[in-house]
C-alpha cells in the first residue's frame, strides 16, 4: 500500500509553481496557510482534511492563475471541498463565508467550488505528507512526544512554498527523522526498518532535513511584521505536548565540497 502511495503522489503531489503566478508570491501563500490552520483549528476537523486542504489549494494554483483578491476565496473553497471528502459532518456554506467576515457571497464560493472540482479532473483521492506520516510513524512506533512532534514539524512545512519542491513521502520520512534525532544520537534516528520501509537512506533524508529545521527555527513574518505562528501556538497546547517550544535536534553538519575536502 505504501509503494501504491508513492507511485500516486507522483501524479499528485503539487510542486513549486510561484514563478507561474503574477498576482501572488509566497508570502501570501504563508498567510493563507496561517489561516487555514487556524480556521480548521477552531472547527476541530479532522487533520487529513488540513492536508487535504493544501494540497487542493496548490494543485489549482499550479494550474490556474490567481488574483490576490481571490486567494482567500480558493483557499477556504479548498477547505470546505475537503471537508466533504473527509469529515462526517463538514460545515455549512455559510460557516465558511462566515469566517471569510462574509467576504464572498455563498453564491461565489458555490462557483469556485465547481470550477476548482472541474478543474482537478475531481482527482481527491491524493496521497498527502499526512497519508505517508501516520504510516511511518507507526512503523517507528513513535512515543506520544515523537508523534506529536513529527506532526507539529509536518505541520509547519505546509506554510513554506519551498518545502513544495520534496515530495509528501519525503516530507513525511524526514519529520519523522528529525523528531527521533531529538531523542536518539543520530546513528539510531533513522534505523534500518524505516530506510527499508521508505526506500530512503539517511543522506537521501539530508536535503530535506537541512531545509526543514531551518523553516522550523524561523518564523515566517509579514511585510507588517506579523508572525505567522498558528501551527506553532496550536502545538504550544498541553494536548500537543507542548512540542512547538521544544529544542530543535541538531543535524549532521553537510559533507564539506570542493578542491580540498
Amino acid at each position: 500500500m505504501y509503494s501504491r502511495y508513492v507511485d500516486l503522489e507522483a501524479m499528485y503531489a503539487p510542486t513549486v509553481y510561484m514563478h507561474m503566478q503574477e498576482d501572488i508570491n509566497e508570502k501570501m501563500r504563508s498567510i493563507l496557510i496561517d489561516w487555514i490552520v487556524e480556521v480548521h483549528f477552531k472547527f476541530k476537523l479532522a487533520t487529513p482534511t488540513l492536508y487535504l486542504t493544501c494540497n487542493i489549494i496548490d494543485r489549482y494554483c499550479m494550474v490556474e492563475a490567481v488574483t490576490r483578491d481571490k486567494l482567500q476565496l480558493v483557499g477556504v473553497t479548498a477547505l470546505l471541498v475537503a471537508c466533504k471528502y473527509e469529515e462526517i459532518w463538514p460545515p455549512e456554506v455559510r460557516d465558511c463565508v462566515y469566517i471569510t467576515d462574509n467576504t464572498y457571497t455563498r453564491e461565489q464560493m458555490l462557483e469556485m467550488e465547481m470550477a476548482m472540482v472541474r478543474r482537478l479532473r475531481y482527482q481527491l483521492t491524493v496521497p498527502t505528507a499526512w497519508t505517508f506520516l501516520a504510516r511511518v510513524l507507526r512503523v517507528a512506533r513513535a512515543t506520544e512526544t515523537q508523534f506529536q512532534r513529527a506532526c507539529y514539524y509536518s505541520e509547519r512545512m505546509l506554510q513554506e512554498h519551498d518545502m513544495l519542491a520534496f515530495r509528501p513521502s519525503l516530507v513525511a520520512a524526514t519529520a519523522t527523522y528529525l523528531s527521533r534525532l531529538v531523542d536518539i544520537e543520530d546513528a539510531h534516528a533513522w534505523p534500518p526498518v524505516l530506510e527499508e520501509f521508505c526506500g530512503l537512506s539517511v543522506d537521501m533524508l539530508m536535503p530535506c532535513a537541512h531545509m526543514m529545521r531551518s523553516f522550523l527555527e524561523a518564523e515566517p513574518v509579514t511585510a507588517n511584521h506579523r508572525h505567522l505562528v498558528a501551527a506553532k501556538r496550536k502545538f504550544l497546547q498541553d494536548k500537543f505536548l507542548s512540542v512547538s517550544i521544544e529544542e530543535l535536534p541538531q543535524l549532521p553538519s553537510p559533507p564539506a565540497t570542493g578542491a580540498f575536502s
